[in-house]
């Protein structure tokens, strides 16, 4: 090892060894970067009560915007009460940037999941937003890798005490994911692999614009069918910024993820009401999304609203019938109070409607959506001790229609219409 990089070794080292350090150095290759973080450790409790009982009629086959009555077995409450760690949004990360002359820089990011709570390896390296890129003064940046939609960065602006998404308190837990089945597939609040990203530079004094396309492959869903599908996301932004407003409106596209399908009935095995291993099938979920936010003295008020369409096309009718579309719009509002340097309170409500729905289907039975509906009422309050250190307390109650399955739990999946109902206190430590 040569001098210099002992000495930058050396450097890493003590900066870690001393938090409030300096965290930024010169690498060998004449490159700035700096390394940063926040671990979010909380002690969580969580309940639930209300599961619709089995063979209830009047509701869904599934917890799917399909069939006529029955409930999924499985019933009654699925979330197991106990106390658990949870570690939310902990990560480490490390950045830099180079200037390489005409007004442009190379730029770069690794950051990670870090498993404070248990010490396991199961959290991957750079499975947060990393990625390598270009920066241009009058053009604006690209870059490749893992990160996050635009779709996603520009909603839930204010978060929700330090973190935007990944804790039972977060807004996407209803604003941007699917209300039935257990799949992620629904979910609009994505990091996407395999991401080209660009965002262009600031004009007209706050007006900013975001594309990213995201290349898939044919297992990303779960599974091959032959021919192979070429699972994919697009997304945009676009956003305007200045004094105490902020304006966005979003959109997203998934093509081949199987949003409505792989939550259905027969789910990643293709039966039932799934068209997921069907070869001429081809899913198109959208979503359309505006968020505002607007801040007086020590308060900040967001209001967000999304309209998503799973759709599928060229679908074989059956009796039991085949998942064709389900529609809905959901929304976000947010409160937060600086009442001091040391205190700061949270306050969000975000639903979700039962939304509208259409099946292919031989017989005469009707899709129904009754029993999608959903809720989310979080609180929390926060004690700076530090500005980067704080304690918190938060508390959640995620309300779920007889038919829906909206989840606030870390671990657990509830069944349909399950109430789920969170407690935490932690620390916060950003750095």
């Amino acid at each position: 090892m040569s001098l210099n990089r002992k000495a930058m070794v050396l450097a890493v080292g003590a900066a870690l060894a001393a938090p409030g350090a300096y965290a930024q150095i010169k690498s060998p290759a004449g490159t700035d970067w700096e390394f940063y973080g926040k671990f979010y450790p909380e002690l969580a409790h969580t309940s639930s009560q209300g599961a619709t009982a089995p063979n209830t009629t009047g509701l869904f086959t599934f917890v799917s915007p399909l069939g006529a009555s029955g409930i999924a077995p499985g019933n009654p409450n699925a979330i197991v009460p106990k106390w658990e760690m949870l570690i939310s949004n902990t990560y480490l990360g490390f950045r830099g940037s180079k200037d390489i002359g005409r007004g442009a820089k190379a730029v770069w990011q690794l950051e990670q999941t870090v498993n404070i709570d248990e010490g396991n390896t199961t959290a991957s390296f750079a499975n947060r937003d990393s990625f390598a890129g270009l920066a241009y003064n009058d053009w604006g940046t690209i870059r490749l890798g893992n990160m996050d939609t635009p779709f996603k960065r520009n909603a839930n602006i204010l978060g929700f005490l330090g973190v935007n998404s990944g804790n039972f308190v977060s807004a996407p837990n209803v604003l941007q994911k699917g209300s039935f089945g257990a799949s992620s597939s629904s979910s609009f609040n994505l990091r996407r692999a395999n991401a080209v990203d660009f965002t262009s530079p600031t004009i007209l004094g706050g007006l900013q614009t975001m594309v990213q396309y995201s290349l898939g492959n044919p297992t990303e869903a779960g599974t091959t069918v032959t021919p192979a599908r070429n699972p994919r996301v697009a997304s945009w932004s676009i956003k305007w910024e200045q004094g105490p407003f902020f304006a966005a409106f979003s959109q997203e596209t998934h093509f081949d993820l199987f949003g409505g399908s792989l939550n259905v009935p027969g789910g990643a095995a293709g039966t039932g009401q799934s068209n997921f291993i069907d070869s001429a099938v081809h899913s198109k979920d959208t979503a359309n999304q505006v968020a505002f936010v607007y801040k007086i003295d020590i308060h900040s008020f967001e209001a967000d609203i999304a309209k998503k369409k799973y759709s599928e096309s060229n679908v074989t009718p059956t009796a039991g019938g085949k998942f064709q579309q389900y529609n809905n719009v959901t929304y976000s509002l947010i409160w937060e109070a600086r009442w001091s340097g040391a205190w700061r309170t949270t306050i969000n409500y975000a639903k979700g409607t039962a939304g509208s729905c259409q099946q292919a289907i031989l017989s005469n039975a009707s899709c129904s959506t009754n029993g999608l509906e959903g809720s989310q009422v979080s609180a929390g309050v926060a004690y700076f001790m530090d500005p980067n250190v704080y304690l918190f307390l938060l508390f959640n109650r995620m309300t779920n229609g007889a038919s829906s399955q909206y989840n606030s739990s870390a671990n657990q999946k509830p069944n349909p219409g399950e109430d789920i109902t969170s407690g935490a206190l932690g620390i916060a430590y950003t750095f």
